[in-house]
């Protein structure tokens, strides 16, 4: 199959299962301080009802992190010798935006890989944990590195997206997906600042992540608004492979959430600043988002469900439910 960075989907959902099951089992599990690790994990405390749900998480974890970085790698050296062809890398460039912005599906995939060696992966692997601090500086280092990508994709997107003619008609929720790379870009840099003891390090982390987040936020205000308004203004639903692209908003709003509430732990943890009302404000809040749009998706596409998801043939924006 020809090389396309949409193809980064994979290792994207593959890792972003494993770590919802990592956060379920680090809250849910008693274990020692810090992250849960294999090692930590009081395992004489499980009951049997317990073990029905803990287990099969660990071998979902298991089995869909080892997919994330097998994918990973596969598909980044796949990625260089697309480039290396500047020819198909032009092309697609080139290409409607609902096309050219696919750039940015590794960005958000090689973020989410980031997440997973530092969450599931340490699960298995407890001297990472172990040594999670000597870590951060590589992380701020890899972090500051896919940020830089981003926001130069981002303005090279906009200037292509200025620079020729424009067909509105065709936008949809695709069209979200330099939003989603924002939101999983910052939760790496949340994720330094809140988790990293060195002052220094996680304030750089901070800072960089609060200046994605406001960029990543203004994105998201002007494009939903203006595909809301598009699709009031049309007669009829985008075509049914691009549909399940409506889902994206749900990770969006979970990830701009997420991160602000690690802004909140950096805060707190070195300015000592009481923020419980603001950390339970932009985590419920943005469940809150979350859950009545997946309500609204799940009502607006009720018959693409019923008479088309099943026997359609696979499409990238399908991605986005998952």
């Amino acid at each position: 199959m020809t090389f396309t960075p949409f193809k980064f989907q994979l290792p994207l959902a593959a890792g972003g299962i494993a770590l919802m099951a990592f956060n379920y089992l680090l809250f849910a599990m008693p274990h020692g301080e810090g992250l849960i690790t294999i090692s930590n994990v009081n395992w004489t405390g499980i009951t049997l009802a317990q073990g029905v749900i803990y287990y099969p998480l660990i071998a979902i974890m298991l089995v869909l992190a080892a997919i994330n970085l097998l994918y990973s790698i596969v598909f980044v050296k796949e990625l260089i010798q697309w480039l290396y062809n500047k020819n198909d890398y032009v092309s697609f460039m080139n290409g409607p935006p609902i096309k050219n912005i696919g750039i940015l599906v590794p960005i958000a995939s090689l973020s989410m890989t980031a997440n997973v060696i530092l969450g599931p992966v340490g699960f298995f692997i407890p001297q990472l944990s172990s040594n999670l601090q000597s870590m951060m500086l590589p992380a701020l280092i890899f972090y500051g590195l896919l940020l830089f990508m981003l926001l130069v994709l981002e303005l090279k997107l906009l200037k292509i997206w200025f620079s020729q003619p424009l067909d509105v008609s065709k936008l949809n929720f695709v069209w979200l997906l330099d939003v989603f790379a924002f939101g999983l870009v910052n939760l790496t840099g949340t994720g330094i600042a809140a988790m990293s003891s060195d002052r220094v390090i996680s304030s750089i982390a901070a800072f960089a992540s609060f200046l994605a987040l406001s960029v990543g936020i203004f994105l998201l205000i002007i494009k939903l608004t203006y595909l809301i308004y598009l699709q009031i203004k049309s007669n009829e639903l985008p075509p049914k492979h691009f549909l399940p692209s409506y889902f994206i908003v749900v990770p969006i709003t979970c990830l701009f959430g997420f991160s602000f509430y690690r802004i909140t732990s950096y805060l707190k943890t070195h300015f000592a600043f009481n923020v419980d009302v603001f950390s339970f404000f932009f985590i419920n809040f943005s469940y809150a988002i979350t859950i009545a749009w997946c309500i609204f998706c799940l009502y607006l596409l009720s018959d693409y469900f019923k008479t088309y998801f099943y026997k359609s043939d696979f499409s990238p924006t399908q991605w986005s439910m998952v």
